[in-house]
């Protein structure tokens, strides 16, 4: 009878961790004969396949453009509390025996923002895993790399419009950001860049004035189809310049701090879109603008997408992954804005 081969393979000490071994080794008989043999030849496998599943590049993936992120909650978390406070005082000019001196008040107030436990998974047949052990080849990355970009897609929907059955706002459906109605069809013929200009800078004054001056909002986002609008549409006869380049240099951020405004594009605002994620604002794009720092929104993920140990089920090997995220918390509200077009 033949002797089948044994096969000893060296695994990192992170990975060893990851799937809750002590040993830094994995020992398979060629062929894959069983079903621990195939558990065994996928864990050596991991390094190569994980470094793979990461690399891979996902341009529709962008919310981290637009969201500071923290993963700083410990992972046991469900909820992120913060404390909030608003101060009252004044000073005055004063007798120098005065006794009336003006105190200061503080109101305080927390809040708690729900974080949501999430996953998916993927997995070989021993069969798949056999081929891969015989050809000598690396296992393939589809599934892995699906697994986690179907994870990336759900973070950024939530990032981008909460979940309503959790309690979760987005970026471009807070309900305690000021919304305002544009009158201006930018489509019309007879509508100038002036015009349009106008009504960009209309949400960014908007910010500014109802803060009381104290956010400047530096960064704008239209839906795909106005931003190609404004890219290619002149902004008159007498010069060469798109309403884009024009609106990069005479905008309101620009002219109170010298600074370039950040400007962005999201198929995520247009009409469509917004009603096919529950917005309703009577089927029209949505601008978005707010002064974009750490200090005013932001988005908790305790636990970045990861796999797990893998499982044996029948002849499969299956690879559960975890994730946990929040929706988009804004601590001021008053540091941004929305505005529906015509």
């Amino acid at each position: 009878m033949t002797q089948l081969k044994k096969i000893v393979v060296a695994i990192d000490a992170a990975i060893a961790q990851q799937i809750g071994r002590d040993a830094h080794q994995v020992t398979f008989i060629d062929g894959l004969p069983t079903i621990d043999d195939g558990l065994a030849f996928y864990i050596s496998q991991l390094a190569s396949l994980e470094s793979r599943i990461y690399e891979a590049k996902y341009a529709a993936i962008n919310y981290m453009e637009l969201i500071p992120v923290d993963t700083s909650l410990p992972e046991w978390v469900d909820q992120w509390d913060y404390i909030s406070y608003d101060g009252v005082t004044i000073g005055k000019f004063i007798g120098a025996n005065a006794d009336d001196l003006p105190d200061v008040a503080i109101n305080a107030n927390k809040s708690v923002v729900p974080i949501g436990y999430a996953g998916n998974k993927y997995g070989y047949s021993l069969d798949e895993l056999r081929k891969s052990q015989a050809l000598r080849i690396p296992l393939d990355t589809t599934k892995a790399k699906l697994a986690f970009r179907g994870a990336q897609e759900h973070t950024q929907r939530v990032a981008y419009f909460g979940d309503a059955a959790r309690n979760m706002t987005g970026l471009f459906n807070n309900p305690n950001l000021a919304l305002s109605n544009s009158t201006l069809n930018w489509y019309d013929p007879a509508t100038t860049g002036d015009q349009i200009v106008a009504d960009l800078n209309k949400i960014l004054v908007d910010v500014y004035i109802n803060s009381a001056t104290v956010h400047v909002p530096d960064t704008i986002i239209l839906d795909a189809a106005r931003f190609a609008f404004i890219s290619n549409k002149r902004m008159g006869t007498i010069t060469d310049k798109t309403i884009l380049e024009y609106f990069r240099t005479n905008n309101q951020f620009t002219a109170l701090t010298g600074r370039p405004i950040n400007i962005f594009s999201r198929l995520q605002l247009s009409a469509a879109q917004l009603a096919a994620a529950g917005v309703s604002n009577g089927n029209k794009d949505r601008i978005v603008a707010y002064e974009l720092n750490d200090e005013n929104l932001g988005m908790q993920v305790p636990i970045p997408w990861r796999s797990l140990a893998p499982q044996m089920v029948n002849l499969k090997v299956n690879v559960p992954c975890e994730y946990k995220i929040s929706g988009v918390e804004f601590r001021y509200p008053f540091s941004g804005a929305y505005r529906d077009q015509f």
